[in-house]
């Protein structure tokens, strides 16, 4: 789960751990790039959220499918598509998970999210 906002990343822990998901946090871009590099790419998922300081949840979805090119995403965002435009989520073929969300919400997006064939999905958008 990578989000700046630690509130938000405790609730998805809480949710997702107790459905017996394995949840690792990081609460930026870089973080998350050096938990995966640490497990060695062995996480079923990263659940992103798209609009964060430094480092966007696209340009990090970029940067894992350029070092994990099977890594599922699921993204997740509270703004506006308006927002979301501006981060590159016109063209993505990504699920998504609206915030606030309920338990059930996030665990039905999280078995789509992974039950998705990577290959299906496009690539992020070239940033002009």
């Amino acid at each position: 789960m990578v989000d700046d906002q630690r509130f938000a990343r405790r609730v998805a822990y809480r949710v997702l751990s107790e459905a017996g998901y394995r949840v690792l946090e990081a609460e930026d871009g870089e973080e998350a790039l050096g938990a995966l590099h640490i497990s060695r790419g062995r996480v079923a998922l990263v659940m992103v959220d798209i609009v964060m300081p430094k480092m966007d949840g696209v340009e990090l979805v970029s940067q894992v499918w350029d070092r994990w090119p099977e890594m599922r995403i699921l993204f997740t965002s509270g703004h506006a598509a308006e927002v979301l435009a501006q981060h590159g989520m016109k063209s993505l073929d990504v699920p998504f998970l609206a915030k606030p969300y309920t338990r059930d919400e996030a665990l039905e997006k999280v078995q789509e999210a992974l039950g998705r064939n990577p290959a299906s999905r496009r690539e992020p958008p070239d940033r002009a």
